[in-house]
């Protein structure tokens, strides 16, 4: 028993060092961790919003903000975004007929808040210094300059959820870049006058019947962020 457990502890040592070159070596490996539980970003990027079909929604322009994020547990952080987009909207008559009743471009300042939670696809390493991302949220999206048109239609405030994924580019330093891609989902809420149709006949501004149609609005943004705290 004595020799069978000595040659046993001399074919452990023996495969140890064999078993330390198993994968790779920590200066050879692709993988790097990422010790920081903090960050803030700014972000900026194209916004393209969806066509409703009375069109006067907001319209594509770009969109830009700052993001933070708080490391809450593994591979998950709690993300809180404020963004601004100034664009432009149509205003409509809708009580006039198809061919006269777009009365001009406004201007349209809309601002944007949402809290979510962000998910590391390769936990709290980077592969090849990348990060792959996946994200989701709700929040609230107001137009601060709108002012009702003749049918009473104005974008208000409205509550939206968001989802996105994105890229992070790990440097090993305090500083890195992103790229994301996010869907903002919000509801648009058209008065009674866009669904009736004109004293002469003519098709309705809103010729579905949708009275409050769901909007998908897309930003691909590119951002910096700013590592804080071990």
């Amino acid at each position: 028993m004595t020799r069978f457990r000595a040659a046993l502890f001399a074919v452990t040592l023996a495969a140890a060092p064999a078993a330390a070159q198993v994968g790779y070596t920590p200066s050879a490996s692709p993988f790097r961790d990422m010790p920081w539980k903090q960050s803030i970003s700014g972000f900026a990027g194209g916004f393209d919003t969806g066509s409703d079909a009375a069109g006067v929604g907001p319209q594509p322009g770009w969109l830009a903000g700052v993001r933070y994020d708080l490391r809450i547990g593994g591979p998950v952080s709690l993300v809180t975004r404020i963004a601004a987009a100034p664009t432009s909207r149509r205003v409509i008559d809708p009580t006039k007929p198809a061919t006269t009743r777009f009365v001009g471009d406004e201007n349209s300042q809309l601002m944007a808040a949402d809290l979510g939670l962000a998910m590391n696809l390769t936990g709290q390493k980077s592969f090849h210094r990348l990060i792959p991302v996946l994200q989701g949220g709700v929040g609230l999206v107001t137009d601060f300059r709108g002012t009702p048109d003749d049918g009473g239609y104005r974008f208000g405030t409205r509550f939206m959820f968001t989802w996105g994924a994105g890229v992070r580019y790990h440097t090993e330093g305090r500083w890195e870049p992103r790229l994301d891609f996010t869907n903002y989902l919000w509801q648009l809420q058209y008065p009674p006058a866009y669904l009736a149709t004109p004293s002469d006949g003519s098709a309705a501004a809103v010729p579905n019947g949708k009275k409050s149609p769901w909007m998908g609005n897309h930003l691909w943004s590119l951002g910096l962020s700013y590592q804080l705290f071990r």
